[in-house]
């Protein structure tokens, strides 16, 4: 997870959020079974306009592994959408992400008090996570405080971010970078692995 800086909020959210997360308050607490479908803005559903701002807040790489060229685009509801404590924040800036379909699925509406964000004022990699260069594995930080080393763990959990694929493609991303006349560090996935080495 590499730290990011959340910008404005869209002002087409300003004007309507409240309105749609109330909408799907009531539609939720009326049949419990509801499944959850984006508003429409102009046509057309809410993500189709969510996706630009939030991938420019991370240079279009996933929000939580940091993988580039996300395919499919996902926008992720860090607090689950269909949770009853957190519906009213289904439209809500703050609680929206640029995500991979890898780290969608992998977290499945899963929640745990201490995940992180990587737009959090406190966030920031070192803090929290260190990584073996030679398998290409991310762990929690061995150095850190016992909490910060727990919310580490949650999130390399949640989101998979350890998984075998994942160590295997930070390490790809790597040869790739080693390798490259173009060293614009945005242009590769896994910025906080590459760059380090």
């Amino acid at each position: 997870m590499r730290k990011s800086v959340r910008p404005p909020e869209p002002k087409f959210l300003v004007d309507n959020s409240e309105r749609w997360n109330s909408a799907w308050v009531q539609r939720k607490k009326s049949n419990n079974m509801a499944k959850f479908e984006w508003a429409q803005f102009q046509k057309k559903p809410i993500n189709f306009w969510l996706r630009n701002p939030l991938a420019e807040m991370t240079q279009e790489h996933c929000a939580f592994c940091d993988r580039f060229t996300v395919e499919p685009e996902t926008v992720e509801h860090f607090k689950p959408k269909s949770d009853p404590r957190f519906l009213h924040l289904a439209y809500t800036w703050s609680n929206l992400y640029y995500c991979c379909g890898g780290c969608q699925k992998a977290k499945r509406e899963q929640w745990n008090e201490l995940l992180l964000q990587p737009d959090a004022p406190d966030y920031s990699f070192e803090r929290f996570f260190e990584f073996d260069f030679t398998t290409g594995q991310i762990r929690p930080n061995s150095v850190a405080v016992e909490l910060d080393r727990q919310r580490a763990e949650i999130t390399i959990e949640i989101y998979q971010l350890d998984s075998p694929e994942r160590r295997r493609w930070r390490n790809l991303e790597l040869l790739k970078w080693q390798n490259a006349s173009n060293r614009e560090i945005d242009h590769y996935g896994y910025r906080n692995f590459v760059e380090s080495n």
